[in-house]
Formats: structure tokens, C-alpha cells, sequence
């Protein structure tokens, strides 16, 4: 990349991170953030097709880290190999095609992020309905029931329950939310790396 290249690419660079700051400010004058962000800049600028990024996000605010993000996911878009190392669950699940998860340098889990949630069955609900947490936790095959905002979080012990909760719910009609899904790869980080302690 050409010097003229470098710093017209910075400055564009610099506008879609959001840094406060001019190019030609020094970095030990910037804020946590903002020199965060100069040093994913001085990382990406020149386009790389291979990038590895060991916690990127940490110490952001959402914003920031959005702001991150969607560069990344650009990136990752065009055709960069990225290999991404967090802790995390919920920038991995939005980053990462495919999952290493390790525990004591040892691999617990290996394969495409949803693969490896389907694996775990479509054991958590969310659910709003005017039925009460007592009826919900009474169903065969619902291990426990967690009000939620207007709604309530099921984990089942067994997916096919996922069915008499949604017979239960939906006895009088329209109800305005149901989902039915695979634990998040936050649940089952918490799982696996209990399993192996």
C-alpha cells in the first residue's frame, strides 16, 4: 500500500470506527477506546485475507463495539480468514461460521456454530402468554421456568415438550410470542465447561 493510499484509507477508516481524534494525533492522547480502535485500523488497513483477533471487544462500550463488529463482519464478508478468540458467547455467535471451543487446552467442542447448538436440541422456550409459571413448570418435560421481561425463559429436560407447552399457551388462540430453539452458545459454554471441571 502506498503512503497516498495508507492515509486516505485512514481517514476513511477512522470516520467508519467513529475515532475522536485526528490521524496525526498520537495514540497515548487518545482514550481507551479510541486507541483501541486505532489499533484495529493499524491491523486492518492494508485489507489482510488472514486476520486473527484475540479479544477485540474488550473494555468496549456497545456502541464501540458495534461499530467493530460490523467492520469484522465486512471484512469477514469479503473474503478474509478470521480467526476470532473471546469469551464472548454472543460475538462469537455472530462472527464465527465455525467453532473451536477449548477447556483447559483441550477441544470440548468442534464444528459450525449452529451444528453444534442443534446438538444440544431445541430446549429453551420463550414464551408470552397469560399462562401463569406454576402451569408452565407443572408440564411434563419442563425443567425450570424464569419470568422474563413480559414473557417467560423454559429449559426443558426434553425437546418434544416443547409441544404440550405450546398446546398449553395457545388453548385460547393468539398468543404474541413462542420460540422454540437450541440453547445459546452462552448456555452452552456454562455447560460444557462445567461438564469438564
Amino acid at each position: 500500500m502506498s503512503r497516498a493510499d495508507a492515509k486516505s484509507s485512514l481517514i476513511q477508516w477512522m470516520k467508519r470506527l467513529d475515532v475522536v481524534g485526528k490521524p496525526t494525533d498520537k495514540v497515548q492522547t487518545l482514550s481507551k477506546g479510541n486507541a483501541q480502535k486505532v489499533q484495529m485500523i493499524a491491523s486492518l488497513i492494508f485489507e489482510p485475507d488472514f486476520i486473527i483477533l484475540d479479544e477485540p471487544f474488550s473494555g468496549l462500550d456497545p456502541v464501540n463495539t458495534s461499530l467493530m463488529m460490523s467492520e469484522i463482519i465486512r471484512m469477514r464478508d469479503n473474503g478474509a480468514m478470521i480467526i476470532f478468540s473471546s469469551h464472548d458467547m454472543s460475538n462469537v455467535t455472530k462472527i464465527s461460521d465455525d467453532l473451536t471451543m477449548l477447556k483447559n487446552g483441550k477441544t470440548v467442542l468442534q464444528g459450525p456454530v449452529q451444528n453444534i447448538r442443534e446438538q444440544f436440541g431445541r430446549t429453551r422456550i420463550y414464551v408470552e402468554s397469560p399462562t401463569t409459571a406454576t402451569e408452565l413448570a407443572a408440564i411434563e418435560g419442563v425443567a425450570t421456568v424464569t419470568k422474563q421481561g413480559t414473557g417467560f425463559d423454559l429449559v426443558l429436560s426434553d425437546e418434544a415438550a416443547g409441544r404440550r407447552v405450546f398446546e398449553l399457551v395457545t388453548r385460547n388462540g393468539y398468543i404474541p410470542a413462542f420460540s422454540q430453539q437450541p440453547p445459546t452458545l452462552d448456555d452452552i459454554f456454562r455447560q460444557e465447561v462445567a461438564i469438564h471441571d
